[in-house]
């Protein structure tokens, strides 16, 4: 009788920790890249259009965390030198059970993921239908320093490029929290000077 009780028992540990493990499964734990990007990351974007000329050139702050296990946020902060300024929150974004980052936002619809060295993403943005655009994000160097490239596509014609160099300046740890407190204050509506 007590045999029965004590492997009933075992095989209720196991199920409970199974089901435990299942529940509060933290997908980022086994993503190599994603989290290598988190944290506050400063830069320059560089618009190029399809026959080579710059076309717009602009700051940038981005503002990346992973949390909760599968959820992912990124927030674009974007400064002009005439002072005119951009921010953009992505929202709540998560991981499938793939490890594909689902992003849907009002602003764009795509999709990311993980090769042996790069971040790749493509999405299109709601506000131009036929757009679709190509990202590839690398790190360099000791891993504060990041390479990025979009190349757009409207339908079928190549519309250009963006090439963005950015360092990394605070880790996700370092972020205050308050930057997500007044975030819905930052965020922009309107026209955007990014998107084109």
């Amino acid at each position: 009788m007590f045999f029965l009780k004590k492997n009933y028992f075992a095989g209720e540990m196991v199920n409970f920790i199974n089901q435990f493990n299942a529940d509060n499964k933290s997908l980022y734990m086994n993503l190599r890249l994603f989290p290598l990007h988190t944290g506050v990351w400063e830069g320059t974007y560089t618009r190029i259009d399809a026959d080579g000329h710059k076309v717009n050139q602009w700051k940038s702050r981005l503002t990346i965390r992973m949390y909760d296990g599968n959820k992912y946020q990124q927030v674009n902060q974007y400064f002009w030198p005439d002072g005119h300024e951009e921010c953009y929150d992505f929202g709540e974004s998560w991981f499938d059970e793939t490890g594909t980052l689902i992003l849907e936002s009002p602003r764009i619809s795509g999709r990311s993921w993980e090769t042996r060295d790069s971040v790749c993403l493509i999405w299109t943005y709601k506000n131009r239908p036929g757009s679709k655009l190509f990202e590839m994000i690398d790190l360099i160097g000791d891993g504060t320093h990041r390479v990025r490239n979009w190349r757009w596509t409207q339908d079928d014609e190549f519309h250009g490029l963006t090439m963005i160099d950015e360092r990394r300046v605070k880790t996700m740890e370092e972020i205050d929290p308050q930057f997500w407190i007044d975030l819905p204050g930052m965020r922009t509506a309107g026209p955007s000077r990014s998107d084109h």
